[in-house]
This record gives C-alpha cells, structure tokens and sequence, in this order.
C-alpha cells in the first residue's frame, strides 16, 4: 500500500541522524509504521499547515489510491506563492514563520549544532536578499501575530483536506505536534470559528496520551508536547529517535486500523 506522510520538520525527521537535510528519515513515527508499505513523505521543514495540506493533495493526485497520515504543525506559519524566485528550495511557495522577519542573521535562535545553525542562517539571508522577509515582516505586523488568524487559518485547511479524503475515498489519520489547533479561546464567543471547528470530524485525530501537570488533568497533547513532557532526548529543538520509535508503537493500531479501511 502507499502511504503518503504530510507535516512539517518532526515528519520530515529534520536533526535525526539518517536526515541529510534534502532526503527526509526513515526513523520518524510515521516512517516506522510505514516500513512495510511504499512510504512518500512530502513534509518539509518549516512547513504550515496550509503547506501541509497542499503538497498531500498533490502527491495523491501523483500517486492514486494510497492511505495518508498527517501531522499537522502550529498555527501561525502561513504559505504563499511569490510572483518571483524566493531562492528557497521549494520557490515560488514559501512558508513564512515568525523567524522569517529576523534581520539579524547573528542574533539567531538557541542552537549548539552548527549545521542547523549555518541552515538557519542562510534561510534568513536568503529571506533578505529575496525580499520575503520584508513582506513577512509587513504580514505579521498586520494579520500574521494574530492568534485569530492562526487559529481560523488553520481549521480552514484542517477541514479543506478532511473534505478532499472523504470525496476521493482516501483513508486517513491526523495528529499535530501540539494540541493548540484544538483552542477553543474563540469557540464559544465567535461563529466563524465554531463553524469551521464543528464541521471538523475530531475522531480522526489520534492524540497522545494526557498528562498531568502541578496535579491536573491537561488535554491530550500533540506529538511534541508529549516528547517534551515525557522528557525524551531532544536534538537542538526536535525529539530524538527514542520518541518517534515510542510514539509508532502508541498509534500503531489506529494506523493497521487505517490500512484495513483501504483494502
């Protein structure tokens, strides 16, 4: 069977130690699960969840029947296509995150490893030299920082895929990398939001397991947020392979689950 694997940098496998940075890892959750089957990841580092949504559209269009997995990853990243050449790897689309705005190419975020250092940093020269990072700069200042945006923007292309997989007849499973997609700060005060959110079918999600912090109860998290809490080894800012080898094993039925729907 094919499966077709969607996300952003903790689907790709990016600082895992069979990711070279331009062919993605073997070693993530959904990889695992996948071993078995003819695996195609289209996640990329940096990606938004419109990103997201899009390249695993393209890819069944390439592909054809296939089963998908998708992790979607925080809101407040947005994707557009540039009427000119970004310089990036995947121009003319781009996804712009908060750090796309960053000037100061010395002034870089907490990292010890000098490869994603010097990626990093060449992604903000690029984002400079390009212009993105003026036009990122001017969005965020005016539409991007805020959380209402990110958070209907992202619902809308939870919902634009789910729809697509139930037209075409693909099976599915999602999962993001933190449970703030959920946020219901909107929910009960604005009918945009409640329109989007309760059109979303939630019991395609898998989330993992709830823990407990300062003795309550808290939702239950994304893939991230669990490594963290559970305290796996991180690399400079992803878990290291001990997180995603226990992680398949956690959503490995809800994937035997997805694949028996297909045949």
């Amino acid at each position: 069977m094919i499966i077709v694997a969607g996300g952003c940098s903790l689907v790709f496998g990016s600082e895992l130690k069979d990711c070279d940075n331009v062919d993605h890892s073997l070693s993530t959750w959904p990889a695992l699960l996948a071993k078995e089957h003819d695996y195609h990841c289209v996640a990329w580092g940096g990606y938004s969840n419109d990103a997201i949504a899009r390249t695993v559209i393209n890819k069944i269009s390439q592909v054809g029947k296939c089963g998908v997995i998708v992790q979607w990853t925080f809101p407040g990243r947005y994707e557009f296509q540039f009427d000119y050449d970004t310089g990036q790897r995947k121009s003319p689309w781009h996804t712009i995150t908060p750090w796309t705005t960053k000037q100061d190419v010395t002034d870089m975020f907490f990292t010890q490893d000098e490869d994603q250092l010097d990626m990093h940093k060449e992604h903000t020269v690029t984002a400079i030299e390009s212009g993105t990072a003026e036009f990122a700069d001017t969005f965020y200042k005016h539409v991007g920082s805020n959380n209402y945006w990110a958070q209907y923007s992202t619902l809308k292309e939870i919902l634009y895929l789910q729809m697509f997989l139930k037209i075409v007849g693909i099976p599915y499973m999602f999962t993001a990398v933190d449970n703030c997609i959920m946020d219901n700060y909107n929910l009960h005060t604005d009918d945009t939001i409640a329109a989007v959110y309760y059109s979303i079918d939630w019991s395609k999600f898998y989330w993992f397991p709830k823990g407990s912090h300062q003795g309550e109860t808290v939702a239950p998290r994304g893939f991230y947020q669990w490594a963290v809490e559970n305290k796996y080894p991180m690399y400079t800012t992803h878990p290291q392979e001990s997180a995603h080898k226990d992680a398949a094993e956690l959503i490995r039925d809800t994937f035997n689950e997805m694949v028996t729907q297909s045949n």
